[in-house]
């Protein structure tokens, strides 16, 4: 609070950095002698009071332009924040497409590498009213990435098995059948897995995307003609620069 000679003021004003601004402000007028303004014509203190809001009126026009001056300079600052943001996403860790053991109370068996990861584990039940066993298969493959919230799934399922050699061959078919994500350390990203690997709509380092990999290859198809087309060229240049065998031939019988 301020105080003033016949009012008080308070504000909540606020600054958030490359965000937002907030002004607010409230007066309240204190008890004064008005006797001097009451001694006037009521036309006359409207005419005074109009004036006011005029003046009252521009000063707030000029608040609203200086928040417009912060508004683009606010847009500078948060482009560094994200050029910061970006810079700041530490590389993810990953097993270099081996199967590990996790060292939790979970017991999962993992494999990685910068873009995808693959776990599963068998849990092993009871029946407490029989001795039948049951065994609980659970895999799943995402997106490998340091914020995790904005990874995405790929592939998963449960299953339940009578024996844990049926689990075993389950779980074994599952992982022969994505085994080709895990041939790189850093494979091509889909197209529709690109935004896991993005800050800002910026590919983070060491990254290759399926359209990026799609691009280079026709670019250096289209720099390096292939082996076929070069002999192709060759065998028609072949058939227009040898020189042709002509036949003799004779204008008369030759004599004996």
């Amino acid at each position: 609070m301020r105080e003033y000679e016949n009012y008080e003021s308070y504000d909540y004003d606020r600054l958030t950095e490359g965000s937002n601004i907030q002004i607010d402000h409230t007066i309240y007028v204190t008890e004064t002698d008005m006797s001097d303004l009451i001694s006037k014509p009521i036309s006359e203190i409207r005419a005074m009071r109009e004036e006011s809001v005029t003046k009252e009126k521009t000063a707030f026009e000029k608040v609203r332009q200086t928040a417009q001056d912060w508004e683009k300079q606010a847009a500078v600052t948060r482009q560094f924040d994200r050029a910061i943001e970006y810079l700041k996403v530490p590389e993810v860790s990953h097993t270099s497409n081996k199967w590990v053991k996790a060292k939790d109370e979970f017991d999962y068996n993992r494999i990685s590498n910068k873009v995808y990861k693959m776990s599963y584990r068998i849990y092993e039940r009871s029946s407490y009213r029989t001795d039948a066993k049951k065994y609980d298969v659970r895999w799943d493959i995402y997106t490998n990435r340091p914020q995790s919230q904005n990874s995405y799934k790929v592939a998963g399922q449960e299953r339940v098995c009578n024996t844990r050699e049926e689990a075993e061959k389950y779980i074994q078919g599952r992982i022969k059948a994505y085994s080709h994500l895990f041939t790189e350390i850093s494979p091509p990203i889909p197209k529709e897995y690109e935004k896991s690997f993005m800050v800002h709509g910026q590919l983070l380092p060491g990254y290759t995307t399926e359209t990026m990999q799609k691009a280079k290859e026709t670019e250096k198809t289209a720099e390096n003609p292939s082996v076929r087309k070069e002999l192709a060229s060759l065998k028609v240049q072949e058939k227009y620069t040898a020189p042709q065998k002509h036949s003799k031939i004779r204008s008369a019988p030759e004599l004996e």
